[in-house]
């Protein structure tokens, strides 16, 4: 069955626990990637799931058994520690998150030095050494020591306040309704909301309750904040996945955007702040439209944290992020940040003086539609090669799987690198358009 399969790449490991990610298995990964590491330090934190803390647990005493010592942060967003890790000299960090995925899943993904998701020579050296079962073991006298620290809240504002106008958005007292999803940001965000002089309303900001809703920023999870952002009269609602990486955000009409406005929307944030090359992927939306409208220009990459931040780094690029409501500066962090996003926004909101509903009224129309097909692994690439034989004759883009451009509408078919699952994305001017792709695909895939 699926569920006890691990979904591997190349920055870590994930699945449902506990019938393909248990104890045993995370103490083998841990194990295996202590193993390739020189001595010193390894970062380590976790989101708030119920089996986070369990499999921490593991992950911390795989370490010390390697002979390595282990900084451990606790319950902590991933792109705070991979801001610290690229502060501070780590030998490299582990994150225990399921980010998005449902509460039943979790992940132990990988940074190198830098906080950054190891690339894929790194990464298959763990892997190698994890299925070898060849690891480091230290003697007793030789074992590593677990130090408990807690992060720099102000380091990180202080850092943060350096790309934003911190006076002016304290001067909008915007009232912002907040839900972390009862995930890694919750304990954090009143700090953020005193620093920018925020009314802040936090809902499901518990992180030892359980999600009151799917771990994904999305429209389809934005009822509560759209009910309490229309009941209170706030300026702007917010939502984040379980260790703050990605955010979507409802206008002060209480009318929920999608995820896909998000990065885009920070582009605009930037006009004439920045002149380089901005990476995303081949399935964000309005990305090329935002790229033009502030002159940039735009490379295009795999799906994915580590394809967009590795891309960005060989490019040059300053920006980059994806239509899963993610962004990353290169001279902040590594690391998706949602706040960092999240401020940006605000500031933008401040300088033009305007709501949120008008400055996504910018947007040109689009209609997207996303679909999940379970697949099983192995019939997944001999479903993507039927795919590429069906529509060779339209010069499709095969930098992720199978995208084909057509007079007004686009699609995109490729495997989830997270889930079992084909991710099919159709975006077209017309919402007609878009119908007529999802019904030729659903004929054609027999779904």
């Amino acid at each position: 069955m699926m569920k006890d399969r691990l979904r591997i790449n190349v920055s870590g490991i994930r699945g449902e626990v506990p019938g393909a990610l248990n104890v045993g298995v995370v103490s083998k990964f841990s194990s295996a990637f202590t193993s390739t590491l020189e001595k010193g330090q390894i970062a380590v934190c976790r989101d708030s799931r119920h089996t986070s803390h369990m499999l921490a647990m593991a992950v911390l005493s795989s370490i010390i058994a390697g002979g390595l010592d282990c900084v451990d942060f606790g319950l902590l967003p991933t792109p705070f520690l991979q801001f610290l890790m690229g502060k501070e000299k780590f030998s490299g960090g582990i994150a225990i998150t399921g980010g998005h995925n449902p509460i039943s899943w979790n992940a132990v993904i990988l940074l190198d030095t830098e906080g950054d998701y190891l690339d894929i020579s790194e990464g298959s050296e763990v892997f190698n050494i994890y299925e070898a079962g060849d690891f480091t073991k230290a003697s007793w006298k030789e074992l590593g020591h677990i130090q408990t620290i807690t992060f720099p809240m102000d380091r990180y504002l202080e850092e943060l306040s350096s790309f934003v106008d911190v006076d002016r958005i304290r001067k909008m007292r915007f009232k912002v309704v907040a839900d972390p999803c009862n995930g890694a940001s919750s304990t954090y965000l009143k700090d953020f909301g005193d620093f920018f002089d925020l009314n802040l309303i936090p809902i499901n900001d518990n992180p030892e309750k359980p999600f009151p809703h799917p771990p994904e920023p999305s429209i389809e999870n934005a009822s509560q904040v759209e009910a309490v952002v229309g009941s209170t009269g706030a300026d702007i609602g917010f939502l984040l996945n379980s260790d703050g990486s990605r955010i979507s955000f409802v206008n002060e009409k209480g009318v929920a955007f999608s995820e896909e406005m998000t990065f885009p929307l920070v582009l605009l944030s930037l006009r004439g702040k920045i002149n380089k090359a901005i990476t995303t992927t081949v399935t964000t939306s309005w990305a090329d439209w935002a790229a033009q409208t502030i002159g940039v220009p735009i490379a295009r990459t795999k799906v994915g944290q580590s394809s967009v931040v590795h891309v960005m780094e060989s490019e040059g690029a300053g920006v980059g992020g994806e239509g899963s409501g993610s962004l990353c500066f290169l001279s902040f962090s590594l690391g998706y940040d949602s706040l960092l996003t999240l401020s940006l926004v605000l500031d933008f909101m401040a300088q033009e003086e305007k709501s949120l509903s008008a400055l996504t009224a910018l947007f040109p129309e689009r209609h997207m539609k996303k679909i999940k097909i379970d697949v099983p692994p192995e019939r997944t690439y001999r479903a993507m090669d039927r795919l590429e034989e069906l529509y060779s004759r339209e010069n499709p883009d095969y930098t992720d799987g199978v995208r084909v451009q057509r007079k007004g509408v686009w699609f995109n078919i490729r495997p989830s690198s997270t889930e079992f699952v084909l991710r099919i994305t159709i975006e077209g001017e017309k919402k007609e358009a878009v119908e007529a792709i999802e019904d030729e695909l659903r004929d054609r895939m027999q779904i």
